[in-house]
């Protein structure tokens, strides 16, 4: 076929080239000889240019020839051309300050960029409402991250306790003088008051994340609320997951245990 050669004589372009490929039902099958030689030219195609986006897309001829297109369905029209978009890779160039050795590294790679996604807008607008309870933010923020972190100080009468969220829009920190009678209660209880604090401070389900660093005493992960969380543990009418880790001082970054 003439597919390659036809494709390897196209001009140099920053776009995109996307090719349809009507073919009629009976030979869109795994078993037809002719789908099996298409493949083939497209795979040639397709290696004659392998830095740039070229796109073969395969429909059945009688999509081409009927207006059975329905935008409310998903066979519609949107649904199509939002399928092709997804496909069509974004080129993005790797900045390097100079080239050490000839094509020794691939400066430029694709990644897919879709037509739509659920995400945070890039500017947060701040809303008053009259109404109790507060409602949930957005679903995007449902189920966030809230991470704890907690040591003890070298000669083990002061620990320190820092609170920010997933995504470091919050913090906060905080310190305790340790009693001589019973010190791990005494953790347990001035951290989960800590945490709760903090996340009253927002309308959302967290998920709470503890850890310390250096090993955690028994009785300290005992003093910890577990998952099952009593009523009055609830946080503004949202429930929360609630996780405890404790980190080797040793090797840095090996979390180990949990509840």
């Amino acid at each position: 076929m003439v597919i390659a050669s036809f494709v390897a004589d196209l001009p140099l372009s920053s776009s995109n080239y996307v090719f349809y490929i009507a073919m009629p039902s009976s030979a869109i099958s795994i078993s037809s000889q002719t789908l099996r030689q298409v493949f083939s030219a497209v795979k040639r195609a397709q290696r004659t240019r392998t830095q740039e986006q070229i796109l073969f897309q395969f429909i059945p001829a009688q999509l081409v020839y009927s207006l059975k297109f329905s935008s409310a369905g998903r066979g519609g029209v949107f649904a199509f051309a939002c399928s092709i978009y997804n496909r069509i890779l974004s080129p993005v160039d790797r900045v390097m300050s100079r080239q050490i050795v000839e094509n020794s590294l691939r400066t430029r790679d694709f990644f897919q960029e879709p037509a739509f996604s659920l995400a945070r807008p890039l500017h947060t607008k701040v809303h008053f409402v009259r109404q109790f309870p507060v409602l949930s933010l957005d679903v995007v923020d449902r189920h966030t991250l809230l991470h704890v972190g907690y040591r003890l100080s070298s000669c083990g009468k002061w620990a320190f306790a820092c609170c920010v969220d997933q995504r470091g829009e919050a913090h906060d920190l905080a310190v305790w003088l340790l009693p001589n009678e019973s010190p791990e209660a005494f953790i347990a209880q001035h951290l989960w008051t800590f945490v709760v604090g903090v996340a009253k401070r927002a309308s959302v389900e967290w998920r709470i994340v503890i850890a310390k660093l250096g090993t955690m005493d028994t009785r300290e992960l005992e003093g910890m609320p577990s998952s099952d969380l009593p009523r009055p543990y609830l946080i503004a009418r949202h429930s929360m997951d609630v996780s405890t880790r404790y980190v080797s001082p040793v090797v840095h970054g090996a979390s180990h245990g949990s509840r």
